[in-house]
């Protein structure tokens, strides 16, 4: 009987490793930067970009630019509904959506960054990029907040081994000490986290957490709106009551 646990394939793993860079730039990458991240010869990079656009995961533009192919989402596309945060569980987002007239999101933590999994478009111009895949900064956003307010001390340690923080906006919290002791604090107390500006300039929001059925923080959702007409204190509530029915969701399914 073979030890599946201990055996595993650096090649696949590197394969993968492409895939997660693909992913990160929809706006297309080189094989030479490609191989810079992956810290491997051009010749191998461009070997596994190869074997990638073969089986249809990556596909190259006329500038040899690499993106994310078809196969890779036909493979998303067949992840279940309940691990994607999708079917029933998108319920009490529309919900909040029809409500609030704004833009609800659904986002989940990869290392210093907030991914968004699911959104509900806003009927207005928001000036500015945000879909299903947009990675915001975990400092600067109402998600990010209430994601960082449930790891320990050490893990936010291990995020961010210097005081100094990256800037985002002229508005963003700068400091590590500020983040550990004025703004989590506050998170933690009130339940949800809010954002004035931080993430982009004249953009205001407010997050609450989605647990699992073991009280693990697993996602946070998300409204957010300009700030000439998004009112804060109004969406408090509405945010907070619809993270706890896809909480209480993901408790059910999961029993």
């Amino acid at each position: 009987m073979s030890n599946g646990s201990s055996r595993t394939s650096s090649t696949v793993a590197t394969a993968l490793r492409v895939l997660r860079i693909l992913s990160e730039h929809p706006e297309g990458i080189g094989v030479s930067e490609v191989s810079r991240r992956l810290d491997v010869g051009r010749s191998t990079a461009h070997m596994l970009l190869s074997t990638l656009l073969q089986q249809e995961f990556a596909f190259q533009n006329e500038d040899s630019l690499y993106f994310l192919g078809l196969g890779a989402f036909e493979v998303g596309a067949a992840v279940p509904d309940a691990a994607r945060f999708g079917g029933a569980l998108l319920g009490p987002m529309r919900s909040l959506a029809d409500l609030s007239g704004e833009a609800v999101s659904l986002a989940i933590p990869r290392n210093r960054d907030a991914i968004i999994v699911q959104r509900f478009e806003t009927k207005h111009v928001l000036r500015m990029d945000i879909r299903v895949g947009t990675r915001m900064p975990l400092i600067s956003c109402a998600s990010g907040k209430v994601l960082l307010a449930s790891m320990s001390e050490g893990e936010i340690d291990n995020l961010y081994p210097d005081e100094d923080l990256p800037a985002v906006t002229s508005l963003s919290v700068r400091s590590k000490t500020a983040l550990k002791v004025r703004v989590l604090p506050e998170v933690r107390r009130q339940g949800f986290a809010v954002t004035e500006g931080e993430y982009a300039e004249g953009i205001d929001g407010v997050a609450a957490g989605v647990a699992d059925s073991s009280g693990v923080l697993v996602a946070a959702l998300s409204v957010a709106g300009p700030s000439n007409r998004f009112v804060i204190d109004k969406w408090v509530e509405p945010v907070i009551q619809a993270a706890s029915a896809m909480s209480q969701m993901l408790s059910r399914n999961s029993g």
